[in-house]
């Protein structure tokens, strides 16, 4: 008899909790899992329709793409893009961030520079970051950023290279004004000094806002 009761109970139990799940908000249902496999940029001029690739078919994105680039495991895509701050005849870009799960964007920087590369990185806290490479179109010098995706930019340093990055810590050096112009070609040109950073401190940083210069 306590045998055949508890078998009810149980039974009782399994039902509730599947009527539970059929009548579960969307809002808390598991996500779908879509993930971005490739990413295509129909170019015009200097900026192009970017087209992002999930579960084989293409989305457009935005019409104002020149770069793009796959991160946290197909989740988000990052894109360069015009909205910059200004810069040497207002060639400053800016970084976007889309959702491939929401299917939205949101913009997480905007630059006085070009925009040449961005590097995701995984730190041993298991955040990310990514590395931003910069060039300006005049003297040619290199800058470099790192944003956290989910809040923006972080970290900014002038007329440097990334050097080296080895687990929680990046190696800048530092170049004068006249070194850029032979930088690619002479081999001896050294920085004349360098720096290193530790990429879980700069996570803790305020978010930079530069304002438009035009």
């Amino acid at each position: 008899m306590k045998r055949r009761k508890t078998i009810e109970v149980m039974i009782v139990i399994v039902a509730l909790v599947s009527v539970a799940a059929l009548h579960m908000p969307a809002g808390n249902a598991q996500t779908s899992g879509q993930r971005a496999t490739k990413v295509r940029i129909e170019m015009r001029d200097i900026y192009g329709a970017l087209f992002v690739t999930v579960a084989g078919a293409e989305k457009k994105v935005t019409g104002q793409a020149q770069q793009a680039w796959i991160i946290n495991g197909g989740r988000h895509v990052v894109f360069s893009s015009s909205e910059g701050a200004g810069g040497f005849e207002n060639e400053g870009q800016s970084l976007h961030l889309y959702d491939v799960e929401k299917g939205n964007h949101k913009r997480i920087m905007s630059e006085y520079f070009i925009v040449k590369d961005v590097k995701e990185v995984i730190t041993s806290n298991k955040k990310r970051a990514l590395l931003v490479t910069m060039e300006d179109g005049g003297l040619g010098a290199s800058y470099l950023a790192v944003v956290d995706p989910s809040r923006g930019e972080i970290f900014f340093r002038r007329w440097v290279r990334l050097l080296a990055n080895k687990g929680d810590t990046i190696v800048l050096g530092f170049y004068r004004e006249g070194d850029w112009e032979n930088l690619d070609t002479n081999k001896k040109i050294r920085p004349y000094k360098t720096e290193r950073q530790n990429l879980k401190s700069i996570l803790q940083r305020r978010v930079i806002v530069n304002k438009k210069d035009n």
